[in-house]
């Protein structure tokens, strides 16, 4: 691939991590000896260009504007070879005014230049952004990830199987990182060992680059929601063998809309595990931070870790600020061009925030709103929470009647599910603190309703921009609850209605 773009593209930029860079000026050599072209290297460590074997030779007296312009308007470019800029846009921005545009325009000319001239070509190395305004003159090149073959081979030197347990593990890694992972194998480990120590580096790398592994969530399941567990199931068909054979195409995933603490979150963890799927939180600060090329090669690690699930929470915040519709276009190209294994789970609270390109057919599979639950569910909720400290709570009604349940869900109305597993928290932590050593937990009517003082609810704080977070969402999305007819429903009272005796 980089022999044919160094046959077609006079200018070349790739935006690699520091750590890949002498990788990628190796690659750059052999690609450049296969057309029989001399290698040629600047840095702003180096005066001038030097072999890639060479020693760089550094004066400390030159002034490194007048550096830049001299190796960009050098003669030798006219001469047959492939000519690389180590971190030279990074070096640019550190110049004044003057000399930026002065460099600017040199690399303009550069592109006018070596267009006409097939065997002299110019290539930006960058662990840095390259400008944007540059997108039409330097063709952006993104070195592959290595694939299974690759990391197979370098398990196999490290005495390491080349199975699917470590190319998994491994996936998403560069070369380089690849190796300073395997060095981080204890000596005469066993092989769940040695798994769990890549492993735990990769988790720590990733941090790094804004992209968490979560972890299972407290419960097994998630109370309520009957119409998007429903669908999750039809997911988890769409990604069978059985699904390809009819030419069913992979799920892209799910836009989830609904106010703070109505459970999206922790619906994510659910179906990652109910998938099977590792769940990967992509956080949009750090990620914004990186620029728009570093995001990419962060889809693209995403890519490689299938079979796994990008987690986008708060997924408007992608487009605010700087560089917002650079964000959106990637992410448009991603959704309608991805064919990995990856279901992607996004959610907001508000649907209005998003760009509208977002929620046209075919970018997501389904838009789901989460709404308040109902009483029903308010029931499962708290029965799935209390049950963490009271088994009673694990069979039929738990340890209320009929009538004590009448009470606490009427009391809990308009409560999220954040808020209710809290209730269930605070009568649990109470009830410890009472309680001498070997004593059992039991939570009654009245632990619950004590804790319900002590939980105060969005909505109590914010009735009318809750409600306006659900008139606005409602139009535009798909139920996640179908709010069936329930003994535990309290009675529809009419606002309107008058006495006519």
């Amino acid at each position: 691939m980089l022999d044919r773009l160094l046959l077609s593209k006079p200018l070349i930029g790739i935006q690699i991590p520091i750590i890949e860079q002498q990788n990628s000026l190796l690659k750059l050599a052999e690609a450049a000896g296969e057309r029989n072209l001399p290698l040629w290297v600047w840095s702003a460590l180096s005066t001038g260009f030097h072999g890639l074997t060479d020693a760089p030779q550094w004066d400390s007296t030159i002034d490194l504007g007048h550096e830049i312009l001299t190796v960009l308007q050098s003669q030798s470019l006219r001469e047959n070879g492939v000519y690389v800029y180590v971190d030279l846009f990074t070096a640019i921005v550190a110049l004044p005014p003057p000399q930026q545009v002065q460099a600017e325009l040199s690399i303009t000319a550069l592109f006018f230049t070596l267009r006409q001239s097939p065997d002299t070509r110019v290539v930006f190395l960058e662990t840095g952004e390259i400008p944007h305004k540059f997108i039409q003159l330097i063709h952006n090149y993104n070195f592959p990830l290595p694939t299974a073959i690759e990391i197979g081979e370098m398990l196999t030197s490290y005495q390491l199987p080349p199975d699917g347990k470590f190319l998994n593990t491994l996936s998403g890694l560069t070369l380089e990182e690849i190796r300073m992972a395997l060095k981080q194998v204890s000596p005469g480990a066993d092989l769940d060992t040695a798994a769990e120590q890549l492993l735990n580096y990769k988790y720590a790398l990733f941090a790094t680059y804004g992209l968490e592994f979560i972890g299972d969530t407290t419960t097994k399941d998630i109370g309520g929601l009957d119409i998007i567990k429903q669908s999750l199931t039809f997911v988890q068909k769409s990604f069978s063998p059985q699904a390809r054979a009819y030419n069913i195409p992979l799920p892209k995933g799910w836009l989830i809309v609904g106010v703070p603490g109505t459970g999206k979150t922790y619906f994510a963890k659910i179906c990652s595990q109910k998938l099977g799927f590792p769940l990967v939180n992509i956080g949009i600060d750090v990620v914004k931070s990186g620029g728009v090329t570093k995001f990419k090669q962060l889809l693209a690690r995403i890519d490689a870790c299938e079979p796994c699930i990008p987690y986008f929470d708060e997924f408007d915040k992608f487009f605010i600020g700087e560089k917002s519709g650079e964000f959106l276009g990637v992410i448009l190209t991603w959704l309608n061009e991805k064919t990995s294994k990856t279901f992607v789970i996004a959610t907001l609270n508000r649907l209005e925030n998003l760009p509208p390109e977002l929620t046209r057919a075919g970018r997501f599979d389904k838009v789901f709103y989460v709404d308040f639950p109902t009483a029903a569910e308010r029931k499962e909720i708290l029965q799935l929470h209390c049950a963490r400290f009271d088994d009673r709570y694990k069979t039929g009604n738990g340890a209320l009647t009929p009538q004590e349940w009448t009470v606490i869900l009427e009391r809990t109305e308009k409560c999220t599910g954040a808020e209710l597993a809290q209730i269930a928290i605070e009568a649990a932590t109470a009830l410890f603190y009472e309680i001498e050593d070997g004593g059992q937990i039991s939570i009654d009517l009245p632990d619950l309703l004590a804790a319900r003082k002590c939980v105060h609810t969005l909505f109590s704080r914010n009735p009318e921009g809750v409600m306006a977070i659900e008139n606005r969402a409602k139009n535009f999305t798909q139920p996640s609850s179908s709010n069936q007819p329930h003994p535990f429903d309290l009675p529809k009272q009419d606002l309107y209605s008058r006495n006519t005796n």
